[in-house]
């Protein structure tokens, strides 16, 4: 995508959310003289914060929202800046911080996160999504995240989840450091919520099909469902592998650190595997004993290749030893 047709989708996308009902939605183009009033108050009050000047136009590009009496409530951002975060993020990571500001009616009610939250208000929708530390490391300066390897498991508070939409905001220490909670806290809170929330499925590694029936690719013991039929001695499918996920296909990578999960695997597969993260939102699966490393690699590789750099995970391989129970790069 285009940085232009960037700027078009997000401002058709956020005339769309609910959030931004009752508020004008707008994006002023650098260079360009308006005669509209509410363009010319945005970017003198642009101006006037950045330059200590009334000038007519702005320097870069801007998106703006205005609702109120009069319009008396302002908001605006620098189109570029959400541009490069779309293209290592997608519109999750884009959209959800949009809906966050102008939705001050959802602030009000403690639906979003605001500096003066508890922890109780707000744990059951906390999440973890992996993001590559390679590419996302400055962003998460200020984040709380556990790291293993160049994977980082980042916390989020989930905003919306219905079979429609699925979003979520990054949280900031500026909020959760006054809930009081040590990061394993919220970290560990994070991951049973999303073990419950969006269990993890098994697939066969040909499966790739646009629709899941959530009752199949159960694994885990406990579910009721259709089982993954799993035979660890055929060499054919441990060659082609397993694509592990959840229930959402969203974030689905985040499955391999169930807890549980690694374990069960190792015990229905009949012992080490090797794990290749081929995006965000899954991961794929094969026996040590069915497939070289070196094809891994190759496979890993070629796939990130073709891959959208926002699905983008790691293109490191990594092995779990069933006996030490660990989970190492190699």
């Amino acid at each position: 995508m285009t940085y232009e047709q960037f700027k078009k989708q997000l401002y058709h996308s956020l005339l769309e959310l609910e959030t931004a009902k009752g508020a004008e939605i707008g994006i002023l183009e650098k260079g360009v003289i308006y005669e509209d009033d509410v363009a010319k108050r945005v970017i003198r009050a642009v101006n006037l914060s950045d330059q200590g000047k009334e000038d007519t136009v702005l320097k870069a590009d801007l998106l703006y929202a205005v609702w109120g009496k009069g319009h008396d409530c302002m908001l605006y951002w620098p189109v570029r800046q959400f541009f490069e975060r779309f293209k290592n993020e997608g519109w999750q990571g884009v959209l959800p911080e949009l809906a966050v500001a102008i939705n001050r009616e959802n602030v009000r009610k403690g639906k979003l996160p605001t500096e003066n939250d508890t922890y109780v208000q707000h744990r059951a929708n906390l999440i973890l999504r992996p993001l590559s530390l390679e590419i996302c490391r400055e962003e998460l300066v200020n984040c709380v995240y556990w790291e293993f390897g160049d994977v980082a498991l980042v916390l989020y508070l989930l905003v919306y989840d219905d079979p429609e939409n699925f979003l979520s905001l990054k949280l900031e220490r500026s909020i959760t450091e006054k809930w009081g909670k040590r990061d394993a806290v919220l970290l560990t809170g994070a991951l049973v919520n999303c073990s419950l929330r969006m269990p993890p499925r098994l697939y066969y590694g040909q499966d790739e099909l646009k629709f899941y029936d959530d009752r199949g690719g159960i694994f885990m013991p406990g579910e009721q469902g259709v089982p993954v039929k799993i035979d660890k001695w055929d060499v054919i499918q441990g060659n082609v592998g397993y694509r592990l996920t959840t229930t959402r296909h969203q974030n689905g990578a985040i499955a391999l650190f169930y807890p549980g999960v690694k374990e069960r695997l190792a015990e229905i597969l009949g012992g080490d595997y090797y794990v290749a993260f081929t995006s965000v939102h899954e991961v794929s699966i094969y026996p040590v004993r069915t497939k070289p490393l070196s094809n891994v690699k190759a496979e890993l590789e070629h796939h990130n290749a073709l891959s959208e750099k926002r699905n983008y995970l790691t293109g490191r391989v990594y092995r779990y030893g069933q006996i030490r129970g660990e989970l190492i790069e190699v």
